[in-house]
């Protein structure tokens, strides 16, 4: 079923890439690098504003802990009868971050469910969002639920198909999903995180059998609430309409 999207965009006009200008094309390392990691694996130095809501994430609320994990531990719920990821979550700490950048980027070899035929596209920036830009680049990543950054897996159980904007949003990689893994590696990068973990839990919402979520909500909460927020991240592009149970899309 085909549904229209809400006005929502995303950024990044191109990708440069140690020093050449890269057109993006159907080879794999380019995939991996343009089609589903992080926006980036370490914070920045000076922290990206991320108070950009309405830059395809919402927040509604709230954190609801709806799963158990021990601290510095990340778990994933078992895939659906369609093969579909369920949930990530764990207990975040100053270790779980400092073990991710040990570790370094993962390569991102698998797909996640229904991914799709994927293509080089257009989005409007969004009009209501400050310092919200164009973005031409591949429609699709591979999405992330638990960032690789914040110690998640490359795998099936941990992957959703999920447009650009979804992934990253649209100011600064500090919208989409982009926006809690902002504030959670800030926050673990900060010595306090060594005392306190943070509660970080993802779940995409799919409608019926449909392949492709329509949103994925992301619940985050430090142990003494001072970071406490159920955030609702769409899985939507401007100015495109998408078919949720295949992942066709088409310009509006």
């Amino acid at each position: 079923m085909k549904t229209n999207l809400k006005s929502r965009a995303c950024v990044f006009a191109s990708v440069a890439i140690v020093g050449f200008s890269l057109t993006a094309c159907d080879v794999s390392d380019l995939e991996r690098l343009l089609d589903g990691d992080d926006p980036g694996f370490s914070s920045p130095s000076t922290p990206v504003d991320v108070n950009q809501e309405g830059d395809y994430f919402e927040i509604t609320g709230t954190a609801e802990r709806n799963y158990e994990a021990n601290a510095d531990e990340v778990k994933y719920c078992d895939l659906d009868e369609l093969e579909r990821a369920v949930c990530a979550y764990g207990e975040l700490t100053f270790k779980t971050r400092e073990d991710a950048q040990k570790r370094g980027r993962q390569p991102l070899n698998v797909d996640p469910a229904a991914w799709p035929d994927n293509k080089e596209v257009d989005i409007p920036a969004l009009d209501d969002v400050e310092g919200s830009k164009d973005y031409h680049g591949w429609f699709y990543n591979r999405s992330h639920m638990l960032g690789d950054s914040l110690g998640g897996d490359p795998i099936k159980e941990n992957l959703v198909t999920g447009t650009r904007p979804q992934n990253v949003g649209s100011v600064k990689n500090s919208g989409g999903m982009a926006y809690t893994e902002t504030i959670a590696r800030d926050y673990l990068d900060s010595e306090k995180s060594k005392d306190c973990p943070l509660y970080y839990a993802a779940a995409p919402q799919y409608e019926g059998d449909e392949m492709l979520p329509r949103t994925v909500t992301v619940d985050i909460q430090t142990c003494d609430k001072e970071i406490d927020e159920h955030v609702v991240v769409d899985n939507t592009a401007n100015g495109w309409s998408i078919d949720y149970s295949d992942g066709s899309f088409t310009k509006d």
